[in-house]
């Protein structure tokens, strides 16, 4: 089986990787699934760190991902990414905050872990305590399914990570992580007048929350891997514990992410 990498990122500014706009409350929501949960579609997670990696080795980087869209002879890459699909969430609770996730998500999460079973430090990111505890979140009191403990390769991402997270079912996953969002509402002024010329919502996962995916080494080659020797250590070691951006709101302080490659 070919190499692959358990890539773990936290965010730390909250983060808007948006669907365009659409019809409701949200007038630019967060990319979904088709469950509805938010989720960073592999072409956008990509495409980000092919950005981030052009700027230190323009080489290495079409090796890895593959021609631009401007380049005369077009190739694939040699790495597959998958999206990047955020687990464990933040969220206001009478103690503060603490961190929640979903029986579907951890589903996914182990799906994600079975590519990379063959590393058995980064498949052991977190443990089950199969008792379920009673949290204070939503103005009230919600039961849990059961809870996790995270392991240190986890909590290492960031300070606010705690050690729980509360997995809650299906039934009731979806609505506890909507929950969890940041819906914030901008507008833009006419510079004589000061009115409103355009009012719209964007939605944001908060800082905090924790993402997993993976990136699969199919082997290929192209005439820009020629040469470079051991492929796979130079992708770890230029992607690893470095922060991006992701999603397009930067200029305004959004979107900054820390990447680790397991």
């Amino acid at each position: 089986m070919s190499k692959a990498y358990l890539i773990l990122a936290y965010a730390v500014t909250p983060v808007h990787v948006g669907m365009g706009r659409a019809p409701g409350v949200v007038d630019l929501p967060f990319q979904r699934d088709s469950i509805g949960y938010p989720i960073v579609y592999g072409s956008s997670f990509k495409g980000v760190l092919k950005s981030s990696l052009m700027d230190k080795n323009s080489n290495l980087a079409k090796c890895i991902f593959g021609a631009e869209p401007d380049d005369t002879e077009k190739y694939m890459g040699r790495f597959i990414i998958t999206d990047l699909i955020p687990i464990f969430y933040p969220i206001a609770s009478l103690d503060g905050y603490v961190y929640i996730s979903t029986d579907y998500l951890l589903k996914k999460t182990e799906d994600i872990l079975s590519i990379v079973k063959g590393n058995s430090s980064a498949t052991n990111i977190y443990s089950i305590n199969n008792k379920g505890e009673e949290v204070g979140i939503l103005l009230g009191k919600l039961k849990s399914s059961y809870t996790i403990t995270l392991n240190n390769i986890v909590k290492e991402l960031g300070s606010l990570i705690k050690d729980k997270v509360y997995v809650f079912s299906d039934d009731i996953g979806l609505q506890v992580v909507e929950s969890a969002l940041i819906r914030v509402t901008r507008n833009v002024l006419d510079d004589n007048t000061k009115k409103s010329q355009n009012l719209w919502t964007e939605e944001y996962l908060p800082q905090g929350t924790v993402f997993i995916g993976a990136a699969i080494d199919a082997e290929r080659t192209n005439e820009l891997c020629k040469g470079i020797n051991d492929i796979d250590k130079a992708f770890r070691e230029k992607l690893n514990n470095t922060t991006i951006f992701l999603g397009g709101k930067e200029t305004i302080g959004k979107g900054l992410v820390r990447i680790k490659v397991i």
